[in-house]
């Protein structure tokens, strides 16, 4: 009976590992984003964040592009909130349709994925205070 399970549990992970997540190929292929994209998520930051003058430690990582053409982005940083409090570096996922973003997601879990690159954002912590 032990030998069963054990040939079971082995197919199962032979199984998970010949399983192809749809995202590795494409952070494989990834590129750095460009100057435009870049000045795009700025602007948008300035209108959400609650401080942008606060932001600190931001990070983008490069531009992903799925099979279906939708393309993806990344961004971290640290920021202050309505109380003045930093709140801890928290990313956001951004999808990119046609070039133009199309909202966000905070704290999405591809933005914790190990194999994105990620450098640094300079540009995000420069904003001046509303």
């Amino acid at each position: 009976m032990p030998k069963k399970l054990i040939l079971a549990a082995g197919l199962v992970t032979l199984a998970a590992c010949t399983t192809t997540d749809i995202y590795s190929d494409a952070i494989a292929k990834s590129v750095p984003p460009s100057a435009a994209l870049k000045a795009v998520i700025v602007a948008g930051a300035e209108s959400l964040i609650y401080d942008p003058s606060s932001i600190r430690k931001a990070e983008i990582s490069n531009v992903a592009t799925l099979p279906d053409g939708l393309q993806g982005v990344c961004v971290r940083a640290d920021s202050k909130n309505v109380s003045g409090n930093y709140i801890g570096v928290h990313s956001v996922g951004i999808p990119i349709r046609d070039g133009k973003l199309a909202g966000g997601a905070l704290d999405h879990a591809i933005c914790n994925r190990k194999d994105l690159t990620w450098q640094p954002f300079p540009e995000l912590e420069k904003l001046p205070a509303k």
